[in-house]
């Protein structure tokens, strides 16, 4: 039986290491057995060095393995070999591609089944949503205003497959906010919790007073004076952090406009719209670009 020596290091390596130098050689010879891992301990202090057992391993000697000589033949004159001669093949005559005939083709265009063409989806009629889903979205609406500390009058109706919420109260300017920020923001979380109580193809819009209404126009009226001054001077204006139907109104507006065009930049639910001449190099601001620098159209 082989004998065991213990070795020390820093760590295991280490010590694997210090093995191999003390015994000269290699560490695929050893039976190795770690016994402490060691430890750097906190702060330098309280370190453990890491200990190992090592044995060198028994090789086996091969069994020698005695065989009986076997009988060599004396050697034979050996026969003269004749090159065969190579038949020399005549080379072989590559035939044309013969093109198909005509009614040959049309045999097997006849033969062949029609290809089955993809119906048309059809939808089906618009189904309004009921009273009672009316009803409901309009107690959500005030449930809602009530949670925030803002009680208002909620009022329903449904406009051309929109349903429509009106507020309307003392607490119009904070339900709009800030160029009407905290009223997308509503709309969205509404859209979100009524989506289950309303059928497919049903919008659904929120309204505080005639907030929208009068954004619309002020819109328009900015557009107006921007695209005079891109006009005037050539260089792009810019509207910031529109939500995607002010975005959409603003395109409309210069969609017939032959000299000037608009263009959404940014990432998100509120973009900028640029207002530039065609035919520029760089239809966008230079400084702020998002979205690598490339103008997108809603």
């Amino acid at each position: 039986m082989a004998k065991k020596h213990d070795f020390y290091g820093s760590n295991v390596a280490d010590a694997i290491a210090n093995a191999c130098k003390e015994l000269a050689t290699s560490q695929e010879n050893l039976a190795i057995e770690v016994l402490e891992t060691g430890s750097p301990g906190i702060f330098g202090l309280c370190r453990k060095r890491a200990r190992i057992r090592v044995s060198c391993k028994e090789q086996a000697k091969p069994a020698e393995v005695y065989a009986e000589p076997k009988a060599v033949a004396p050697p034979t004159e050996l026969a003269p070999v004749k090159e065969a001669k190579k038949k020399e093949r005549p080379p072989r005559e590559r035939k044309k591609p013969t093109k198909p005939q005509p009614e040959k083709v049309a045999q097997r265009e006849e033969l062949a089944p029609p290809e089955p063409k993809a119906a048309p989806v059809e939808e089906g009629p618009y189904l309004p949503p009921s009273p009672e889903a009316l009803e409901s979205v309009r107690q959500d609406v005030a449930t809602m205003l009530e949670l925030m500390g803002c009680a208002s009058t909620v009022t329903v109706e449904l406009e051309h497959q929109t349903v429509a919420c009106k507020i309307s109260g003392e607490y119009q300017a904070i339900l709009t906010g800030q160029e009407g920020r905290t009223l997308d923001s509503l709309q969205y979380l509404l859209r979100k919790m009524t989506s289950r109580l309303l059928p497919d193809r049903t919008k659904l819009s929120l309204e505080v007073g005639d907030y929208r209404e009068r954004r619309i126009e002020e819109l328009k009226k900015r557009v107006l004076e921007l695209a005079a001054q891109v006009r005037e001077d050539g260089m792009t204006q810019a509207i910031p952090a529109l939500n995607p139907s002010e975005r959409r109104i603003v395109h409309m507006f210069l969609q017939d406009d032959k000299e000037i065009r608009s263009r959404s930049v940014g990432d998100g639910l509120f973009k900028k719209v640029l207002i530039y001449k065609p035919g520029r190099k760089k239809p966008y601001p230079r400084k702020g670009q998002q979205n690598g620098g490339k103008p997108s159209e809603d």
